[in-house]
């Protein structure tokens, strides 16, 4: 699913960001630029980012990019 549509970037490339450890939102903006342009991405981000950490339950993306709203899958 398109997270963030200022880049064309995906849910799989924040997921493969995470593989080297935790991070935060400024860490994704830095590495791949998702969250730096119009922000509207941020919430989803931080959501992808928690349900890594083990803050959050794994999450739906429902919709599209920007647009999309975070879901609980539980």
């Amino acid at each position: 699913m398109v997270v963030c549509h200022c880049l064309a970037l995906n849910d799989r490339t924040i997921r493969e960001l995470c593989t080297d450890g935790p991070v935060t939102v400024d860490d994704v903006v830095a590495q791949c630029g998702a969250g730096g342009r119009c922000g509207g991405c941020r919430p989803t981000i931080e959501a992808l980012l928690a349900e890594h950490q083990g803050l959050a339950t794994p999450v739906e993306l429902v919709g599209a990019g920007s647009a999309a709203r975070v879901a609980s899958a539980a």
